[in-house]
Order: C-alpha cells, then structure tokens, then sequence
C-alpha cells in the first residue's frame, strides 16, 4: 500500500464509505455475501502485480478480483505517470491562467475551493494504454466521486480572446525534450495536454481537489488536477500549476507522438485510415470476480463486473459461459453518466474442469462491445482495448 498503514487505510475507509452514504450511494453491495468464496481465475500469472513500476512513471493496477465496492478506495486507485509524484506544499500553491484570455488570473488552494460552482462528479477513469495482457489484467482502471469546482466558468470569466483556439493544461511536474530541429538541443518543459476550445468549455469538465470525499492523494495529482468525464486518463492532468491558452495547436510529445491511434473512417470509396489523436472513452464490460456459494446439493455462482465508457448509456450487459447462448446479467441503475455500472449474473452448477467467461456491453443504439477481430476493423494501436476479454476459471 506504499506508505498508507492499515490503521491509515481502514480509517480512511470508513470516513469514504459514510460520506458516499450521505450522496445516497450505498458502497457495500458488491462485497462477498454470507457463504461465499471466491473461484481462482486460472489466467493470472506471476507477471501481474499491483504495483507494477515504482517510478518514472509509477505504474500501479487496481486488482480487479478485488472489486466489492463501487467507489474504488483511494488508496487503490490506479496510478499512471509520466514523470514522479509531485510533492506541494498547498499553503504555496498557485493556478495561473493566462495566454490569449482578456484578464488572467492567479488562485490559491482556498479561492479555487471556495468558488461558487463546487459539486461532486461520479467519473470512471480508465488509462487508454489498458490492456489485458498478464502485467496489467486490465487493472488501469478506477472508479471515484471527484469534488471540484468547474473549469468553464473561470475559463469565461477570465475572458478568451478571439485569437484562442487551444486551451493548455501543464503539470509542475517537468520533462525533458530533445529537439533535433534545434540541433539536439534539449528542453525542459512542463508535462501537459491540450484540448480544443469548445472541449475546454464543457460544462462537466472540473478543477478536481478531492477524491471520494478526501483531499486528492499525490499520487492522484494533490492539490488540484483535471477531470473531464468521458475521455481517457493521460487528459487528467495532475498537479495542475498553469492552464494556458493558445492561438495555435499545442504540439507537446503527448499531444503528437505517444497519444495515436490509427482509425478507420467509413467513406464512398470503402474505408480510409487516418492517424487520429486519443481522446474519448469507448464502451467496455469485463468480467472482475466470480464467487460461488452451496445451494442445496450443489454450487450457485455469482459473475460480476463493471461496464463503462462510450458517449451513449450501456443499455444492457450479457454473458457468455464457454460456447454458450449469452445471459442477460442484471445491471444496476445508473449513477453518473460518466461512472460505472456494476452488473452481475447468478448461475447453478458448472461442471468441474475449466471454462471460459466473457461479457459484452451494448449500449442504447444497440452497439455492441467488439471482439478483437471486429475492433482491428476499426482501430489501429495498442491503446484503446475495448474489445471483449475472455477470462479462465476452474472450477474444483
């Protein structure tokens, strides 16, 4: 748990659950009921551990076989860098805004926390280099309630030129550049991302400083960072120092090298492929946990996940047992547009031996999450795996 005691993590559990209680979002249905016991998923291997990398960046996974709560514990969250965890001292810290604005602006902790605006955004974030391959089972994924104040209005009120075309969002964390355009000259900058204008202006984007009800760890960009629900986590920028606004593209190496995928666009002439930035989160389901428990003289067992993503609301999620008809599971309602669902499917007896499970999202106009040969029609790259993961248990 890397400097969190237990005694830490168990007080801070308890103070999330009461205040996710006092949203109307009970926190303990997803936990073992009486009589259960977890089934071994046979596709681990010893090549997954949940902290994967220690730094530069620090990489770690939430274990998804540990998913009995809806709002994933802070201290569990999923962590991905670009550089290291950034130590501030909040008494000192600043947000600037300038560029192409008529009146920038510079805030402390406090002025940001006290604006007008304040409110708590359930938001799934996913890291778009999430995969299922054995170092990751698909654990850069986390879902929280996120306590912010919005970004549009200080973006108007500190008035955008007619000029702005890009709003910029640097970290006080720094990389290193190396131009070959200025003869191998290296440059230190600011980790940062970028968004068109009218991107910067959705109304749900936020200044996020707490997390589930706790000031933001720093691993998850303390004292402020940004949360724009829908798009992949490398947007989120963490500790967030300059917001910055550009009359021209900001070409930074996350913005123009690592961040591409190439997609296929449906034309007269038959599909065209084009090299396109990453940006928005697609539908996905995976199947977390399966648990069973006796019921008579033989075995009831409950296959639960969480479905997530897609700019459309998940109409409904199935499962699959090996070569089987797909299974309507049970799907709860709806808490944010931009959070999870956790869904489950209650089965009897499976035949001792191995058997493959999959889920499947379909959303509300009746798209389906794809295979993998149906997502390689579509896009190119080894980020933005949505497609179906079938998963190994044996069942003894």
């Amino acid at each position: 748990m890397r400097d969190v005691s237990r005694r830490e993590v168990l007080k801070s559990g308890a103070a999330t659950a009461a205040w996710l209680a006092a949203l109307g979002i009970p926190d303990n249905l997803w936990a073992l009921q009486e009589g259960e016991e977890l089934v071994t998923f046979s596709d681990y291997t010893a090549d997954f551990k949940v902290d994967a990398q220690a730094a530069n960046p620090t990489v770690r996974c939430f274990d998804l076989r540990t998913l009995t709560t809806w709002a994933t514990p802070n201290h569990q969250h999923y962590t991905f860098h670009q550089t290291t965890t950034q130590q501030v001292d909040p008494s000192t810290y600043r947000l600037r805004v300038g560029g192409f604005v008529e009146r920038p602006r510079e805030l402390t902790l406090e002025e940001l926390k006290a604006r007008p605006d304040r409110r708590d955004v359930p938001v799934t974030l996913e890291c778009s280099g999430n995969s299922t391959r054995p170092q990751r089972m698909s654990g850069l994924l986390s879902n929280g309630v996120w306590t912010g104040v919005g970004l549009a209005s200080l973006l108007k009120e500190c008035g955008l030129k007619p000029e702005a075309r890009e709003v910029v969002f640097l970290g006080l964390d720094m990389e290193t550049e190396k131009k070959a355009q200025a003869g191998g000259r290296e440059f230190v900058t600011p980790h940062g991302r970028s968004m068109y204008v009218q991107d910067a202006l959705n109304p749900e984007a936020i200044l996020a400083f707490a997390l589930n009800g706790q000031p933001l760890p720093a691993e998850q960009g303390f004292p402020v960072r940004l949360i724009l629900p829908g798009w992949y986590g490398m947007t989120q920028i963490k500790w967030l120092g300059r917001i910055e606004v550009l009359d021209r593209r900001y070409e930074g190496q996350h913005m123009a090298r690592n961040y591409l995928a190439m997609r296929s666009f449906d034309t007269p002439d038959g599909p065209m492929w084009l090299d396109t930035s990453i940006s928005k989160t697609n539908m996905k389901s995976v199947v977390a946990r399966v648990a069973r428990r006796r019921a008579g003289s033989g075995w009831e067992y409950r296959i639960t996940g969480p479905a997530w993503g897609g700019q459309v609301p998940i109409q409904h999620v199935d499962v699959q047992i090996d070569d089987r008809p797909w299974q309507r599971a049970t799907l709860e309602a709806s808490r944010g547009q931009y959070a999870w669902r956790l869904w489950s499917l209650t089965v009897r007896d499976l035949s001792s031996g191995p058997h493959r499970l999959a889920s499947r999202a379909t959303n509300a106009n009746g798209v389906a999450q794809p295979t993998q040969d149906e997502r390689r029609t579509k896009i190119a790259s080894g980020r933005e795996d949505f497609s179906i993961w079938p998963r190994e248990i044996v069942v003894t």
